[in-house]
């Protein structure tokens, strides 16, 4: 077999010039310069804003450009379709782009490669069909192979023994025997054990699958057919796996069977930061041997932030970073803002998001809060339970803001309801963004009704849905009612009230039922079609409402808007300015973190105990997101009284904090 270095000649200075006018790269160091020349198979850990996607495509485009074979091509992993974005976006209109994006080359996530490259073809093998990849559509498959009766039977025996359906999966490609391997309430000799197995099996033969259960097939193909992994090799000499430190133990053995990083005749490349492994992480062995400390790089160095937030967050590193965290940002004569430690009163942390507010308005101007992104992030977001203990207290992000709702937290937020949805797409509008996305969220809106209604008729949703309905809606009348229902939901000023759902719900469900095919209704159908009370849409002063999360802080008619979130769902987020807010987790993180915070204790170690690991790693990137204001929310409790709350005030003061004390709230 030919190696990867026999298809690809010397990468030069004048490679690297090229491709920095192409992208009008800037601030190439030696670190930067040295990943986009390297034909080793090597490992590159990147900081938090140090232009990691940005480098892996300026380092596709040089391949790309000196790639000579028309058969065998370049392999991008991740876990997101961040890097084919990237591409598309900088490169989509030059010739190296569109190579990029075309055969032979593969840019694709972990779980779309597993699927296209193994999983389907073991299906078709073995002459079972592909239909669905989806967690929900899978579950409901599952029940919708039982009888009426057998399934009144399992639910009422899980139910009754406090088990969830959902939690099962496919351990084998053993069909007949699905529940193996799964912890099930019951013996296999019980009704409710043989009504699930068959029918999971059946959901299976049918070729409805969970999201992980895609591993299962891809494992079963290489053990069935070991050339596959030489075959694989062969195809793609080139092996570049972004964001490497989310990669689970299993993806890892997967890519290192594959792509072996002792194989001569192919490079592999991984790209990531072990400190910002948060996503089902152990805090110690996820990505298992990234970075190999043998052939790894470091790129230490953040576009993002400057000099005096990189201080602040450099201690959290869990691993320490090469020569200490560096922050590049420029910062203008005077604009070095005050980063600030909010001390709310013990019990009492409703006035935090005020006090937060006034400090951006105080502090960044006018031009930067027009298009800034101001956030407050937490651990703990979970609903507030009435049965907390009061020590736990703030547990979690919603004590903060009583409205919060952590069901909305995430990118791929989808409602649990029709109306819901609705009006997050009239908010895309209302927020300034393209009439576009806000009829694409309506369309996938009725998507998903439709394949709730019946999921034996499953629409497969494509990259425009919106365009998708209009192809499957063949009469010119029901097309013409779909088009109606867009303007009338999306561009009329009239809210969605009760009454007038009561006219749009059933101008939808017919929308529905022509492109289902059916007169049907589900139960699923019909909870999705609810009504829900909506407190957003009623603003004041012919305002814009805020997002969903978005706390709005007004003060002599300027107002901010405070976006409130998990650490997690921020992870690769830039924000103008963040707010970390104390929550608890078996501990307050914040308060656990105090030697960090006071400057006693710096990165990791062996005494550092799993879970103050993950509140490390966690902190670390909480504290990187900002480009220009970072800020902490804490119990004065938690910096001690009299004389050692004056000494932890110091030793803040000492590490580059403003300490601001919000005084206690009147209760009268």
């Amino acid at each position: 077999m030919t190696a990867f270095r026999e298809l690809v000649s010397e990468i030069t200075e004048e490679d690297v010039a090229w491709v920095t006018e192409l992208m009008q790269l800037k601030n190439l160091d030696a670190p930067r310069i040295k990943f986009l020349q390297s034909l080793e198979t090597l490992d590159v850990s990147a900081c938090p804003g140090s232009g990691k996607t940005t480098m892996v495509v300026a380092k596709l485009a040089i391949l790309a450009r000196k790639w000579t074979s028309r058969t065998r091509g370049i392999c991008v992993l991740s876990h997101t379709n961040v890097a084919r974005h990237e591409i598309e976006h900088r490169l989509g209109n030059t010739e190296v782009g569109r190579r990029l994006l075309n055969y032979p080359h593969y840019i694709d996530t972990i779980h779309g490669f597993v699927s296209r490259y193994l999983a389907t073809p073991w299906l078709l093998s073995a002459r079972y069909r592909f239909t669905a990849i989806d967690d929900e559509l899978t579950h409901r498959m599952r029940f919708n192979c039982m009888t009426s009766a057998e399934r009144k039977t399992v639910r009422t025996y899980f139910e009754h023994s406090k088990f969830k359906a959902e939690s099962l999966r496919l351990t084998s490609t053993d069909f007949a025997d699905p529940l193996r391997g799964n912890s099930f309430p019951c013996g296999p000799d019980a009704d409710s054990y043989k009504i699930m197995a068959s029918a999971m099996g059946e959901a299976a033969k049918r070729g409805y699958f969970c999201y992980d259960e895609i591993f299962v097939l891809g494992k079963a193909q290489l053990a069935e057919r070991p050339g596959v992994g030489a075959s694989l090799r062969h195809r793609f000499p080139y092996v570049i796996v972004d964001e490497m430190q989310d990669t689970s133990d299993l993806q890892n053995e997967f890519l290192s069977t594959i792509f072996p990083r002792g194989d001569g005749d192919v490079c592999v490349t991984r790209v990531g930061d072990p400190n910002q492994a948060i996503f089902d992480s152990d805090a110690s062995s996820r990505g298992s041997d990234f970075p190999d400390v043998d052939q790894s790089l470091d790129i230490a160095s953040s576009f993002r932030f400057d000099e005096s937030i990189a201080l602040l967050a450099n201690p959290f590193a869990l691993h320490p970073v090469a020569k200490g965290l560096r922050g590049l940002r420029v910062r203008g004569e005077g604009q070095q803002l005050p980063h600030t430690i909010f001390v709310f009163p013990d019990g009492d942390c409703g006035a935090v998001l005020d006090a937060y507010g006034r400090h951006i308005l105080q502090h960044l101007s006018a031009e930067l809060l027009q298009k800034a992104t101001i956030t407050a992030l937490g651990f703990t977001h979970k609903d507030i339970d009435p049965e907390d203990q009061d020590e736990h207290y703030p547990k979690t992000v919603a004590h903060y803001w009583g409205k919060y709702d952590r069901n909305a937290g995430g990118s791929g937020y989808k409602p649990p309801t029709l109306v819901e949805r609705l009006r997050l797409a009239r908010r895309h509008l209302a927020k300034g963004e393209t009439a576009h996305q806000a009829v694409e969220e309506m369309a996938r809106a009725l998507i998903h009704l439709v394949n709730l209604t019946d999921p034996r008729m499953r629409i497969k949703a494509g990259a425009r849905q919106h365009l998708q309905i209009q192809q499957l809606l063949i009469q010119p009348d029901d097309l013409e009612r779909y088009q109606n229902l867009v303007v009338e939901v999306l561009f009329s000023p009239e809210l969605i009230t009760q009454r007038r759902w009561k006219e749009l719900r059933h101008r939808v469900l017919l929308l529905a039922k022509v492109l289902a095919g059916t007169e049907e209704l589900s139960e699923a159908g019909t909870d999705y079609l609810s009504w829900v009370e909506d407190t957003q849409e009623v603003i004041q002063d012919e305002t814009v409402a805020p997002s969903l999360n978005t706390y709005r802080y007004v003060h002599e008619h300027k107002t901010v808007d405070i976006k409130l979130g998990s650490v997690h769902s921020a992870k690769g987020q830039t924000h103008t300015a963040t707010l970390v807010l104390e929550t608890y987790n078996y501990d307050h993180v914040l308060h656990s973190l105090l030697p960090w915070i006071l400057g006693q204790q710096c990165h990791g170690g062996k005494s550092v105990k799993i879970r103050q690991r993950r509140r490390l790693l966690a902190m670390y990137v909480a504290m990187t997101r900002p480009t220009h204001l970072l800020c902490l929310a804490i119990s004065r409790r938690s910096l001690g009284e009299g004389e050692a709350f004056e000494q932890s005030r110091q030793l803040l003061v000492d590490q580059g904090w403003n300490v601001h004390l919000i005084p206690p709230r009147s209760t009268g």
